[in-house]
């Protein structure tokens, strides 16, 4: 009896040791997170001991936008909830809680403050500048989720000038009560001439206090703030000045994060670098920011995350739920992924040259896609007023026509083969763009002097081909195309944007049209057709390719609209439930897929899973997010216009050309039903996207041309 007792004391002594063991090492694991605001990628090459710290850790780049935009604080809140949110610098007011800010917190927030250090006495205006926001940011969920498993929180410096309180950092560790436990915000600068404003952030102060505090804190937020003040007085300086005092203050953060680095147990600490803002203009325009992470058994390379699925490139919100995922602390609230290490030599090098094609591409979108449109409307008004005058097309308009119509059709084929080639600024991608292009006009020009077969089905036949072996292949060619996904907007980051799925959509259709050229009997092109349709739609749903929701809903909705036509099923009230039923069908087994076998879902799984704890509320917010998208571009984009000059130049031919359409369509009835459902298509991609004017636009200009061309050829 006395052995058992003896046995079972023992037990218990064993599993409290462990269990004791297991809660101080969560406890002994530690947090730094250093706020180099406005650093940039250029700065990093001068910063030695910085340029070590890389080459023993990994480093990224980072998306820094808030709710509407990418500088002031809402970064920073942004962090903090892993969900876009927006404020601006009096949000994040805080100060040191003596008996002065105490009473002043208590008496703005009406919280009980117990033995916190820092106060946000701004955190009412974080509550009404998000009570809008459609995304529902959890505001105070870092700091929260600290509490809660019994961690503590610290914060140290800020970005203070002679008339202002700037103190956004303040917003990364807070908790919905806008409480810090620890830290120092009010007393860390100290008097020097040579700076702006005449004084500068107390490092050696700074971390004294940092190495002071690892015993008690496991979050230890650093605002070296001095860059921030630099760029608040550059308008006052001379640009050889504004770089004398940049590089004192980068040899001044490069010094604090050495001494930072040598003075940590690398094995339990986390040491993040970022900068919550985008570059500064002076030194490099790029909107992306770097992130470097340093121990915490973080292996060496280039950053990543399953929120970006793209080497080197992460978003703000996947900051918070890597701390937590480091600690060992839930993160069912955060809409971020865990950031993970690629192994790569030469990653700067790597990021550097990504980067410049990146903001190459960004800042060239615009203008590249502005010119397709023109040509695109040009091309639809002189085809539409041949067509209908019923003009002889021969010699010099006939050149003419058939010229906008392959640059119509020929474009997006070399917007997409262009990202093969190494450009890395914009006069090698204009001119790489120019000559693709020549050379791609010229080939298909000569085919259409010889070939029987439309030009605008040889062109799609191109483009859906190079589509699906990119799509298959990880999206190299989509990537950095100006028809792909703009990671600096950062509604998506891989798979397939609206551009290229209104795109793939229109090529999609027009090699349904053309299903004779096959010379099959009628079942075996039906069994080709159904190929191709399929194909596409798993293509653009699958969470591993596309990963497109509303692609696939006004995708399948065209594809199931051409399958019933063609088999001479009527289109109405039944067959529309038939169709919804299908789609919905559909979306729900992607959701299943995503879900079950991804260990990171990615957008849609995320959503159906969200929806499932947030019910309407989500499901509202998208679907308000999506109209407001589409009433802002109806207002706004030169694709509205082409999309209704599209419009009006189906409906001209349709009226004026009635008797020769309706024997084209009898002799032809797959361009009838490719025109029903191609249309169907670009209404459903509005209704279910939230930039779907663009997608429809661009299935319309390249299912108008082919319209047109065709229409051409028989009249003539």
């Amino acid at each position: 009896m006395n052995l058992k007792r003896f046995s079972i004391v023992i037990l218990i002594v064993v599993l409290l040791l462990i269990g004791g063991r297991t809660f101080a090492d969560k406890e002994n694991k530690t947090v730094y997170l250093v706020v180099a605001n406005r650093l940039t990628l250029d700065d990093i090459k001068t910063m030695y001991n910085l340029n070590d710290i890389i080459r023993d850790g990994s480093i990224g780049l980072m998306n820094p936008r808030g709710l509407s935009g990418y500088n002031g604080a809402e970064s920073y809140l942004t962090i903090n909830a892993s969900n876009r949110a927006s404020t601006d610098y009096d949000g994040g007011e805080s100060y040191n809680l003596n008996d002065y800010y105490k009473k002043l917190y208590e008496k703005r927030v009406g919280e009980t403050v117990g033995d916190e250090d820092i106060g946000i006495v701004g955190f009412s205006k974080l509550i009404k500048y998000n009570e809008d926001n459609y995304y529902k940011p959890y505001i105070g969920a870092l700091g929260d989720s600290f509490h809660k498993a019994g961690l503590k929180t610290a914060l140290y410096g800020n970005a203070d000038i002679l008339d202002r309180i700037i103190r956004p950092s303040s917003l990364i560790p807070m908790d919905s009560k806008g409480l810090i436990d620890y830290g120092n915000i009010d007393n860390i600068i100290v008097d020097d001439d040579e700076f702006p404003y005449g004084f500068r952030t107390d490092y050696k102060k700074m971390l004294k206090q940092v190495v002071d505090i690892r015993e008690k804190a496991s979050l230890v937020v650093i605002d070296t703030g001095d860059l921030d003040r630099l760029a608040s007085y550059s308008n006052e300086l001379t640009d050889k000045q504004y770089f004398n005092i940049r590089n004192k203050i980068l040899n001044n953060i490069d010094e604090f994060l050495k001494e930072l680095s040598h003075s940590l147990d690398k094995k339990n600490s986390l040491v993040i670098i970022i900068s919550p803002n985008g570059g500064e203009e002076r030194v490099n325009g790029s909107i992306l920011s770097p992130v470097i992470f340093w121990g915490g058994g973080m292996p060496k390379g280039v950053l990543s995350s399953s929120t970006t699925k793209r080497e080197g490139l992460i978003s703000n919100i996947d900051i918070a739920p890597t701390i937590i995922n480091y600690l060992g602390l839930p993160h069912e609230q955060f809409l971020g992924t865990n950031v993970y290490s690629i192994n790569r030599d030469n990653g700067f090098e790597f990021l550097y040259e990504d980067n410049n094609r990146i903001n190459v591409v960004s800042n060239s979108r615009f203008y590249v896609l502005a010119v397709y449109s023109i040509l695109s409307i040009i091309s639809c008004i002189l085809g539409t007023l041949l067509v209908v005058f019923n003009v002889k097309i021969s010699g010099k308009i006939s050149k003419i026509f058939w010229g906008f119509i392959i640059l119509a059709g020929s474009i997006p084929f070399v917007l997409l083969i262009n990202s093969a080639v190494n450009w890395n600024n914009y006069f090698q991608f204009i001119l790489s763009l120019i000559v693709i292009l020549s050379i791609t006009f010229v080939i298909l020009y000569n085919i259409n002097n010889k070939s029987k077969k439309n030009i605008l089905y040889i062109s799609s036949l191109v483009i859906y081909l190079t589509l699906v072996i990119d799509m298959l292949t990880n999206n190299n060619l989509i990537r950095f195309s100006p028809l792909g996904y703009d990671p600096i907007i950062g509604a998506r980051y891989f798979g397939i944007g609206n551009e290229m799925v209104g795109v793939f959509m229109g090529c999609m259709i027009i090699l349904l049209c053309n299903m004779e050229v096959f010379k099959k009997s009628k079942n075996k092109n039906r069994i080709i057709l159904y190929l191709i349709s399929f194909l596409t739609v798993f293509l653009i749903g699958s969470p591993k390719f596309g990963a497109k929701v509303g692609g696939t809903i006004c995708v399948l909705f065209a594809v199931l609209v051409f399958i019933l036509e063609d088999l001479n099923i009527r289109i109405n009230f039944k067959s529309m439930v038939l169709i919804c039923s299908l789609v919905v069908v559909a979306i729900l087994g992607f959701s299943y897929i995503d879900i079950k076998f991804n260990s990171n879902p990615t957008h849609l799984g995320k959503t159906i899973l969200m929806a499932s704890s947030q019910g309407e509320d989500l499901i509202n917010n998208i679907i308000i997010r999506k109209i407001l998208m589409n009433i802002k571009l109806i207002g706004s984009s030169v694709w509205t216009k082409s999309l209704y000059i599209n419009i009006v130049s189906q409906s001209c031919i349709l009226i004026f050309c009635e008797d020769k359409i309706r024997e084209m369509f009898n002799k032809r009835k797959n361009i009838c039903i490719g025109l029903i459902s191609g249309i169907a298509g670009s209404i459903m991609g509005i209704l279910v996207n939230d930039s779907g004017i663009i997608l429809s636009a661009l299935s319309m200009v390249l299912l108008t041309s082919y319209f047109l061309s065709i229409t051409a050829e028989e009249l003539n």
